[in-house]
């Protein structure tokens, strides 16, 4: 019986989040430091050299594994808590109150992104355990759906807190700029509840792979070309491609990459 990470959504996911993590190493590697820009790690953390290069080779290696589908169960776990711990160390700092830090993150609509984007990251991992883990994966797929969610929920509600701001990067020949950014507002936000819910949570994991994708080429993919040697517009189209696999995890865990069937059982003969 083939596993759920194996159908050909799931895959297709999977390769799409393996790259987005090989391009963040590289970006890493390239820098060698840690900065603010790049989502999944905070910067201003001690021996940030050190670090840069650690994470550079962590995911590296991780990515070119999750590409080649060689231990996804395990290589999937510890990104999940790699992320996990990345995505805590941007709300609990190493010095400061944890109060302060929660509400200057919060106001900060630039730390807010950040911290939803490897949260993000985190629950792509988490959900991706889930599938390789087949039946035994249920206690990690539901953690996974659920930050996901709430991350959607909030990068909808931010783009009423941001529209002025968002329209800006709506293409010139698009019409209705502010209007766009409001119908995505609702879409996120309304595809984070049903996929919370578990309501019609399939289409609305299309729907955020379309809007994701639709994204990566009408917006991103111009930028980069525009700006090659910027770094944050690279690091803001990584983000949008792991969105988009992150999505597709997500549709084949709630069961849009199709289930095998269920064997016929057979009547008992001695």
């Amino acid at each position: 019986m083939p596993s759920p990470v194996s159908s050909p959504l799931a895959t297709f996911g999977r390769v799409l989040y393996a790259l987005s993590l090989l391009g963040f190493g590289l970006q890493y590697a390239i820098y060698g430091q840690l900065r603010g820009s790049l989502p999944l790690c905070p910067a201003g953390l001690p021996h940030h050299h050190v670090l840069a290069y650690a994470l550079a080779a962590v995911l590296i290696s991780s990515s070119l594994l999750l590409l080649f589908s060689w231990r996804t169960l395990t290589v999937s776990l510890l990104l999940a808590l790699l992320l996990l711990a990345c995505s805590a160390l941007r709300l609990w700092p190493l010095h400061g109150n944890l109060n302060d830090a929660l509400l200057s993150t919060f106001k900060d609509a630039n730390a807010r992104t950040l911290f939803l984007q490897c949260l993000c990251f985190a629950a792509a991992a988490i959900i991706l355990h889930g599938l390789a883990a087949g039946a035994k994966g249920n206690y990690t797929l539901m953690p996974g759906r659920i930050l996901f969610a709430f991350a959607m929920v909030l990068f909808g509600l931010q783009h009423f807190l941001d529209v002025r701001y968002l329209a800006t990067l709506v293409p010139h020949w698009i019409h209705g700029h502010h209007l766009w950014v409001i119908v995505t507002g609702f879409a996120l936000i309304a595809c984070g509840l049903a996929i919370a819910t578990t309501i019609e949570d399939t289409y609305a994991s299309y729907a955020l792979f379309l809007l994701f994708a639709g994204w990566l080429v009408l917006l991103h993919a111009p930028r980069i070309l525009q700006h090659p040697r910027s770094g944050w517009e690279w690091s803001s189209g990584l983000v949008t491609l792991g969105l988009s696999g992150a999505s597709l995890l997500l549709a084949a865990a709630s069961g849009g990459g199709g289930k095998p069937a269920r064997r016929k059982e057979r009547p008992w003969r001695p």
